[in-house]
């Protein structure tokens, strides 16, 4: 079986890293209070595509360790 590459664009890391520079723009008084209601939406989006993803990989680490132990 061929190791597929995943892409990177899926991993909680660069998840969280979109959040931390979306609600840095949103913090920033440099930009137009539309730029920061749109990224601080993006950063709430982005805070919670990262709780699903984290709930996912530990609901899917638990599954494994129960099949293991059969």
């Amino acid at each position: 079986m061929a190791a597929e590459k995943q892409s990177y664009r899926g991993t909680p890391g660069y998840t969280a890293f979109l959040g931390v520079v979306a609600f840095w723009a949103a913090a920033s008084s440099g930009n137009a209070s539309y730029v920061r209601v749109l990224a601080g939406i993006s950063a709430a989006a982005a805070a919670l595509h990262l709780g699903f993803l984290l709930f996912r990989r530990r609901r899917d680490r638990r599954s494994a360790d129960a099949a293991a132990d059969r």
